[in-house]
C-alpha cells in the first residue's frame, strides 16, 4: 500500500469522525428525561413511573364532556357611537370606575367614529338584568346587543 492511499484512508476515515461527533451529535429535543425522587428516610433514588390516564366514559354525560361553539358566545351592548376618541375613552373611563367592563374600538369603513361597548356577558340576559344601571351611567337609553367576537 502506498503512502498516499494510506493518507487518503486516514484523512476519509478523520472526515467521517468528524462528521459523526460534531456535526451529527445527539438531539437533546430527542432524548428522554426521567425524573428521581430522593428517599429522605432511607436515602435511596427511586424512579418515578409513568401514569396512563384512561377516561370512563360509560358512566358519565357525554353531553357535559363535549365543548360546542355556542359554549363560548358572549355578548356585548354598544352604548355609544362617538367622533372623538377622547370622547369615548371618558365615556369607557367612566363606566368603569362605577364597576362596569367597557372597552372602545374603531367603528365604521372610514374608521373615524369610536363605539363604546359595555361587556363581555357570558349571556344575554346579564346585559338585561343590568340594564338600567348601564343606561344611568353611559347617559343613554338606546343601545344594541351584539354576539362579541374578540
Amino acid at each position: 500500500m502506498s503512502i498516499k492511499r494510506f493518507t487518503g484512508l486516514v484523512f476519509i476515515i478523520g472526515l467521517l469522525l468528524l462528521t459523526l461527533f460534531v456535526f451529527l451529535k445527539p438531539q437533546i429535543n430527542y432524548q428522554y428525561e426521567r425524573e428521581v425522587k430522593l428517599d429522605e428516610d432511607n436515602k435511596e433514588i427511586l424512579p418515578t413511573k409513568d401514569i396512563d390516564v384512561v377516561f370512563d366514559t360509560k358512566n358519565k354525560n357525554l353531553e357535559a364532556m363535549s365543548i360546542k361553539k355556542s359554549d363560548f358566545d358572549m355578548f356585548v351592548l354598544r352604548v355609544h357611537v362617538l367622533s372623538s376618541k377622547d370622547s369615548a375613552t371618558l365615556m369607557v373611563t367612566k363606566l368603569q370606575d362605577n364597576g362596569i367592563h367597557a372597552f372602545a374600538e374603531v367603528f365604521g369603513e372610514e374608521k373615524i367614529l369610536y363605539a363604546v361597548y359595555v361587556g363581555p356577558f357570558h349571556e344575554e340576559n346579564d346585559i338585561h338584568n343590568n340594564i338600567e344601571l348601564i343606561q344611568k351611567i353611559s347617559e343613554t337609553t338606546k343601545g344594541e346587543i351584539f354576539r362579541w367576537k374578540p
